[in-house]
C-alpha cells in the first residue's frame, strides 16, 4: 500500500485514520512551537522530520561506513538502523535512549503508543506497541507515515544528486562526508541560525497581502503554510510574465501554458 495525498485532503488539515489504531496527525504552527518548551523548537521539529523520512540519500556517509549502498536502501531500512544505532550508542544508564525517534513517531501519530522492535517469521523487522501488539508499524505502514511527513511539509527530492556510475558514487559519498565534517565543526553556529520556520510564517504573513496574518499563525495547519507561501510564489512569477508579454519583452509564443497556470 502507497498512498498519495491529494492537495484537496491536506488543504482540508484534517488528520488521516491509516489503521483502526494509527491515526497520522496534521500538526499546527502552535503544537510545532511547543515542542520541549524550546526556544528553538523548530530544531527540534526538523529533527522529528529527518528521523521520519530516513533518507538513504541523506545518510550515504553512515551506510557506507556500514558498507551498504545507500541506492540499494530504503528509508525503512535506514528508519531501523537508526533505531539499533540509539539503543546501542547510548549509555547503558541512559533511561530513554530511543526518545528522539519515539517523539517523532507520536508528534505525527494521534493516538500514544510504546513500540518497541520486533522481528516476523520471515526475519523482516517490524515495530510493535507493547500495549497492544496488534497495533504495528511494519514496512508498508511506515512508507504511508513516511509519504504523510514529506506531504504536510510539501518535501520532494528532486535535487538529489543520481551518480552516472560507481566513480561518481564515490565521490559524491566522500564529498558528502567532507561537508558533514565542517557542519559538525560548526553545529553550535547553526542551531543558533536555523530559523527556517519562522522565516516562512514571516513570509506568509508580511510578504504581499499578508494572506496568514500572525495571530492566525499558531491555528494554522502546516500545509498551510507551505502551500501559501507556494502558491503566492507561483502567481507572483505568472504576474511578471503577463506583464512581460503586455510590454513586449516577452514573446507568448515561448512561455508554456502551465506557466501561467498557478493555480496548479
Amino acid at each position: 500500500m502507497s498512498l498519495k495525498f491529494s492537495k484537496a485532503f491536506l488543504m482540508s488539515g484534517k488528520d488521516f485514520a491509516l489503521t483502526p489504531s494509527i491515526t497520522l496527525h496534521h500538526p499546527t504552527i502552535e503544537e510545532i512551537l511547543s515542542i520541549n518548551g524550546s526556544s528553538f523548537p523548530d530544531y527540534f521539529y526538523w529533527g522529528y522530520v529527518q528521523t521520519l523520512l530516513a533518507d538513504p540519500y541523506a545518510n550515504m556517509v553512515m551506510l557506507d561506513d556500514m558498507g551498504r549502498n545507500y541506492l540499494d536502501v530504503s528509508p525503512y531500512e535506514v528508519f531501523a538502523l537508526q533505531w539499533d544505532h540509539c539503543n546501542t550508542a547510548f549509555s547503558v544508564h541512559d533511561a530513554h535512549p530511543l526518545r528522539h525517534i519515539t517523539e517523532a513517531i507520536s508528534f505525527f501519530i494521534k493516538e500514544e503508543h510504546c513500540f518497541e522492535k520486533g522481528v516476523y517469521e520471515d526475519g523482516s523487522v517490524c515495530f510493535y506497541d507493547r500495549n497492544n501488539p496488534a497495533c504495528q508499524i511494519n514496512e508498508e505502514i511506515f512508507g504511508c507515515l513516511h509519504e504523510w511527513v514529506k506531504a504536510v511539509n510539501k518535501i520532494e527530492n528532486s535535487d538529489n544528486i543520481r551518480p552516472a556510475d560507481e566513480n561518481a558514487r564515490r565521490i559524491l559519498i566522500e564529498d558528502m562526508r567532507d561537508t558533514q565534517k565542517k557542519a559538525g565543526k560548526r553545529k553550535k553556529k547553526q542551531e543558533e541560525g536555523f530559523d527556517y520556520l519562522g522565516s516562512l510564517m514571516s513570509a506568509v504573513s508580511f510578504c504581499g497581502n499578508g494572506s496568514l496574518t500572525p495571530h492566525e499563525l499558531g491555528s494554522c495547519k502546516l500545509y498551510w503554510l507551505n502551500e501559501a507561501l507556494s502558491i503566492r510564489n507561483k502567481k507572483d512569477y505568472a504576474d511578471h510574465l503577463l506583464d512581460g508579454i503586455y510590454h513586449g519583452t516577452i514573446n507568448s509564443k515561448e512561455i508554456h501554458k502551465k506557466e501561467m497556470d498557478w493555480i496548479t
